[in-house]
């Protein structure tokens, strides 16, 4: 019987695919969900200060934050020697396999975020260029409201103050569950019938306020920017830090008008005969020049300036901007 041969048949080697020339689809974005859409005109249309608010903080949404205070949290800090009485659980037992001494891992705490909303009630504040668009002051006064909802609902420290020639009204951070309708009450504060002066203004709130706050003015920064100079060496030596939102009518930032015409200064009731279409150029280009030398001394000390205007939907420029102070780090 002659023996048969048998080949184990070879297996066939598999070709990688070609690669693919469609575009990887985007990851979700859990950190910051879409900005919903927000109708200007209805959100004017909404009469109390509250319902705007709400409105506006579902359609902006924010992020955490954290510090550099160690405490008891998840992310590790630093090892430190085990102390009698210390808390065992937290002893590091594979350092200790490795060492054969007791370490304890230190973590960063989580801790309140102490924010100060700071309102503008200056009597520029009151203007509103047409029919269905907010005032500056009510544009600004959404826009805080809206901010004081969204840290109560991160369980932050918040306060406000209301400004015009010096500090007229404050309610200092507080974590109190009854603060909410504190400050939508402070806000609501009606328009003063005095010139702006936020040196004098924010001079007093930095005498009264605590340490390390997260200051958010909102205001048209009608002054003159080396004034406010001071302020903010001072902001950034006692560690503060500081968004500014700078608040304009379109027509301040556009100056649409084409027919001689009385304008009227609001704050000191100075009136003045003039041209529109002989000074738009220029005043466009001043008015231009104003708003970046005040974003300029900010971002000079480190601090953010957001230019906004009245008939403009702030949402991902602000939320953005939000999620970056308010996930920014000092040391404690």
């Amino acid at each position: 019987m002659s023996a048969k041969s048998y080949r184990t048949p070879a297996r066939p080697v598999a070709t990688p695919p070609a690669p693919s020339t469609r575009p990887l689809p985007a990851a979700p974005d859990y950190v910051r969900p879409p900005v919903r859409p927000l109708n200007l005109e209805e959100l004017a249309g909404l009469g109390s200060l509250p319902l705007r608010a709400r409105v506006l903080a579902d359609a902006l949404g924010a992020g955490g934050h954290s510090s550099r205070r160690k405490g008891a949290s998840v992310e590790f800090a630093d090892y430190r020697d085990y102390q009698p009485g210390d808390d065992l659980r937290r002893i590091d037992w594979r350092l200790y396999g490795r060492t054969d001494r007791l370490h304890l891992r230190e973590t960063h705490e989580e801790t309140p975020l102490r924010v100060v909303l700071l309102l503008d009630v200056s009597q520029s504040m009151a203007f509103a260029s047409r029919a269905g668009l907010l005032t500056k002051l009510d544009y600004a006064r959404t826009l805080l409201g809206a901010l004081a909802l969204l840290l109560r609902r991160q369980r932050e420290v918040c306060g406000a103050g209301v400004l015009a020639n010096e500090l007229v009204r404050w309610a200092p951070p507080s974590a109190s569950p009854l603060r909410q309708q504190v400050l939508w009450s402070l806000l609501d504060a009606p328009p003063v019938a005095l010139p702006t002066a936020l040196p004098a203004a924010l001079t007093q709130v930095l005498d009264v306020a605590p340490r390390r706050c997260l200051f958010v003015l909102a205001s048209d920064f009608y002054e003159v920017p080396e004034n406010l100079a001071p302020l903010l060496r001072r902001l950034h030596f006692e560690r503060h830090d500081l968004l500014a939102l700078q608040v304009a009518d379109p027509a301040e930032v556009d100056f649409p008008f084409e027919d001689p015409a009385i304008f009227q200064d609001i704050e000191s009731g100075d009136r003045l005969a003039a041209d529109p279409a002989a000074l738009a150029r220029g005043y466009r280009e001043r008015f231009a020049r104003h708003r970046r030398a005040i974003g300029d001394l900010c971002a000079g000390h480190g601090f953010d300036a957001l230019a906004l205007r009245t008939d403009e939907a702030p949402l991902a420029t602000l939320r953005d901007c939000l999620v970056r102070r308010l996930t920014r780090r000092r040391p404690a």
